[in-house]
Formats: structure tokens, C-alpha cells, sequence
């Protein structure tokens, strides 16, 4: 029997809703250990990944999982 399909999404966005700053880049101070531990565990147990042009730089496993 197939298991349930489910989509799960995942963002991380500052004070005033941006995710980015003006040159496109995700500050620093929006980047916090535990979140991208939570963050990385939750994309090693998907089928496939949907990520923005630069989302998955710096990550240890990206390279393993499946893109759209």
C-alpha cells in the first residue's frame, strides 16, 4: 500500500519578513544552529527538494538529495 503523499514547507525569515537582504543573501543574524540542524533533518527525510536559486548553499548532504 503507498504511503501518504504529504508536502511540508520550510522558511526561515527575518523580523520583517524577508528572507534575503538587498544583494540577494541571507544575513547572518537569520541563521541560528538549531534552526538549520531542524532545517537539514527535515530535508534528508523528503523524496525530493524544491529550493530557491541558492538555497542550498553551505549544506553538508545537499549534494545527496534530489532536486527540482
Amino acid at each position: 500500500m503507498p504511503r501518504p503523499r504529504r508536502i511540508e514547507g520550510y522558511a526561515i525569515v527575518s523580523e520583517d519578513g524577508m528572507v534575503a537582504n538587498a544583494a540577494g543573501i541571507m544575513p547572518d543574524s537569520l541563521k541560528f544552529e538549531a534552526d538549520q540542524r531542524f532545517f537539514e533533518r527535515g530535508l534528508d527525510g523528503v523524496d525530493v527538494v524544491v529550493h530557491g536559486r541558492h538555497s542550498y548553499e553551505r549544506q553538508p548532504c545537499s549534494y545527496l538529495r534530489r532536486r527540482l
